[in-house]
């Protein structure tokens, strides 16, 4: 049995001015579904990340454990993260197959309480916020035939306009 592995960069250039963001990395076993035949490899891994909600929560305002500077506001980003893994099947006929994901994330991005002498929470309100996930990296290596290790690299963006 082969052990590949795939990277995909990002389809989208990732911003580089970005003020407010959070760079979080998803590490996880996957099972090719039962119905579908064994890996012989790996061909493509595509990760399209989909915004679900987005809350503005209070937080302690201080320096967390890692030393970060918490201002008192989390911007809690829920995410579906789908995922489609493309193979070729371990059998004569050498077809390809797609086994397909989905789980929920949440991203913690850590805002001010003001921007531009405006209160964060009225910005919310008012809808002027954009939130854009990015894929960074996604890589994926085979354990064996029928289960993967997958690894994303997610970049989120908020912007206050």
């Amino acid at each position: 049995m082969k052990c590949n592995a795939n990277i995909v960069m990002g389809s989208n250039l990732l911003p580089t001015t970005a003020k407010y963001f959070k760079e979080e990395i998803f590490s996880e076993i996957l099972t090719i579904p039962e119905q579908k035949p064994d890996m012989e490899r790996i061909l493509k891994v595509l990760v399209s990340p989909e915004i679900v909600d987005i809350n503005l929560v209070e937080t302690e305002v201080g320096y967390s454990n890692e030393g970060q500077n918490l201002t008192g506001y989390k911007l809690v980003v829920e995410l579906n993260i789908k995922e489609k893994i493309t193979y070729v099947a371990n059998e004569k006929t050498q077809s390809v197959h797609a086994a397909h994901f989905e789980n929920m994330k949440s991203i913690f991005v850590v805002i001010p309480k003001e921007i531009n002498g405006q209160d964060v929470c009225e910005l919310v309100r008012a809808n002027r916020i954009s939130v854009t996930p990015y894929i960074e990296a996604a890589k994926a290596t085979m354990l064996d035939c029928r289960r993967i290790h997958k690894c994303v690299m997610l970049f989120v963006d908020v912007k206050f306009c």
